[in-house]
C-alpha cells in the first residue's frame, strides 16, 4: 500500500513538472514567432500640434498635444508617419526635431507607435551595410 502511494505521489510530481516545462517551452516559441514581430528604429519629430481640444481614440473629450513622427524602416522603406496624442501638462514633452524610438510591425500595413525619446541613437534609416531599395528609373 505504501508503495502505491509513493509511486502515485512521484508520478504526480513528474506530471506537474512536465506541464510546467511544456508551458515554458510553448511560451518561448510564441515569443519567437516571426509572424508577430516588431522592430524598432529611430524617428524624428516633424510636427507638434497643441494644445488641441478634441476627442481621444476612446471617444472621451480632452485637451491634448499631438506629436507626429516620421521614420524609415530598418530596410530603408518609408518615410512613414505615426502620431501620438499626449495629455497637456503630462511628464513627456516633445519638440520638433527630437529623436524618438518607433516600434513598428514588420508586416504591412505598418502600424507604428512611439516608444520613447532617445538622444544616443546612432543613425536614422537603414543600418550601415544594408542598401536602401532603389526606385525604378523611368524608361525614355
Amino acid at each position: 500500500m505504501l508503495m502505491i502511494v509513493l509511486f502515485g505521489g512521484f508520478g504526480l510530481v513528474l506530471l506537474v513538472t512536465a506541464l510546467i516545462v511544456a508551458d515554458v517551452v510553448s511560451g518561448s516559441r510564441r515569443s519567437a514567432n516571426p509572424t508577430t514581430r516588431e522592430e524598432k528604429t529611430a524617428g524624428r519629430v516633424i510636427r507638434v500640434r497643441g494644445p488641441v481640444h478634441g476627442r481621444l481614440e476612446n471617444g472621451a473629450s480632452a485637451t491634448f498635444t499631438e506629436v507626429i513622427v516620421e521614420y524609415y524602416t530598418r530596410r530603408g522603406e518609408g518615410p512613414y508617419q505615426v502620431a501620438r496624442k499626449l495629455p497637456v501638462g503630462g511628464r513627456t514633452s516633445y519638440c520638433k526635431g527630437d529623436r524618438v524610438i518607433v516600434a513598428y510591425d514588420v508586416r504591412t500595413p505598418r502600424r507604428g507607435r512611439i516608444a520613447g525619446r532617445v538622444t544616443h541613437w546612432p543613425q536614422m534609416g537603414p543600418r550601415v551595410g544594408q542598401p536602401a531599395p532603389e526606385e525604378p528609373q523611368p524608361q525614355h
